[in-house]
């Protein structure tokens, strides 16, 4: 123990650095079990194992130009009346995503004081979806 101690007081940046990299590991790992930021291939993980509901956040036009399969669409501007729609699947986990990801944010974190336990965001939105060539629905 001494040794570590020593080591420690020695090498106080090498330390530090790890301290925080482990601390950052710690925090991604509980965001991960609580929801969060999700890649497509985790999206697809989601819908096919655990039964996660897609949420569309664009706007209609878009949303019939092709949308994830059984996506349902909210509009966040009406977001008070249009949670409604998503109270039958408060306890399954929600895939919310918009066109690149930069919006969707929000949402999810009104979803999640909604009394929504399980939200995710997908990472780069439909677009990253369409880039990974994956289904879509019109």
């Amino acid at each position: 123990m001494d040794r570590l101690i020593e080591f420690a007081t020695h090498h106080t940046l090498l330390v530090g650095a790890f301290v925080g990299l482990l601390g950052m590991l710690l925090a991604t790992a509980f965001r991960g079990a609580r929801g969060g930021s999700v890649t497509t291939a985790r999206g697809v993980e989601l819908l096919n194992r655990e039964e996660a509901v897609p949420v569309d956040l664009r706007g209609e036009a878009a949303f019939r130009a092709g949308h994830i399969i059984q996506a349902t669409r909210l509009d966040p501007a009406r977001f008070e009346a249009e949670v409604k729609k998503l109270e039958r699947f408060r306890e399954r986990p929600l895939l919310v995503y918009c066109e690149t990801g930069a919006s969707s944010g929000k949402t999810v974190a009104r979803l999640k004081a909604a009394g929504f336990p399980k939200v995710f965001e997908l990472h780069g939105g439909i677009a990253a979806w369409r880039a990974d060539n994956l289904p879509l629905e019109t």
